[in-house]
């Protein structure tokens, strides 16, 4: 979908095309997952399953560096496609759960207002649509705290973006760190997974995030006064 399409809120046809993307998504995931569990000889399998949860929850894509181990049945390249994978469910499933989330006392009505808001404001001025759309998008792929399918997901409601809106821009980030991590672990093997553990590169991280929304605020204000 693209950064320019209109925000609206959520509707009943939203609803159900999220459904289908949601069953989708689980499909190509338990898809892959067995294609691999039938076509590996090895025994250990239960490494696939660990990496899809630590894909899926506090590692995140971190995961993509174990493929170097020998114990592990795929390699980054391969832990790459499963991560993309891994968040295109999440997120699904994130953007499904909004609706009733919504619903939910105290941070339900309080996520609502914040999205209601933001979203009026790129409604007004439609050139900060495609804004916040990659605003997502870099959250999701610098390697910060909470910046996953997770964080990306209430990120992009609090930026006013639909929910399929919101999901893309989560996809299309989780797919840049996950070939950016898989690159590096096949470049520079295993001293590239302690490179982006260091914590000067969050620190580094953080900074570029927080020049950028700098720059960002600069160009909404431009925006507005247009």
């Amino acid at each position: 979908m693209s950064a320019d399409a209109p925000t609206a809120r959520p509707s009943a046809s939203e609803t159900r095309l999220l459904a289908w993307v949601w069953l989708g998504s689980l499909g190509l995931l338990i898809g892959t997952s067995v294609a691999w569990f039938l076509l590996t000889e090895h025994d250990d399998i239960g490494w696939i399953w660990g990496q899809m949860i630590g894909l899926a929850t506090i590692p995140g894509k971190y995961m993509i560096f174990s493929g170097l181990s020998s114990k592990s049945l795929l390699g980054p390249w391969e832990l790459c496609l499963l991560a993309i994978l891994v968040d295109f469910a999440v997120g699904a499933t994130l953007a499904v759960g909004l609706g009733p989330l919504r619903r939910v006392p105290g941070i339900g009505p309080a996520l609502k207002r914040a999205h209601d808001r933001a979203e009026a404001v790129l409604k007004e001025y439609p050139r900060l649509r495609r804004m916040a759309f990659w605003g997502v998008v870099v959250f999701v792929f610098l390697p910060l705290p909470a910046s996953g399918s997770i964080g990306g997901t209430f990120v992009g409601q609090m930026a006013g973006l639909t929910r399929s809106l919101g999901l893309w821009a989560v996809v299309l980030g989780g797919s840049l760190v996950s070939i950016t991590f898989a690159a590096l672990a096949v470049a520079l093997g295993s001293q590239a997974e302690a490179m982006v553990q260091n914590p000067w590169v969050t620190a580094g991280a953080a900074v570029v995030f927080i020049g950028l929304l700098a720059l960002g605020y600069r160009a909404a204000q431009r925006a507005l006064r247009a």
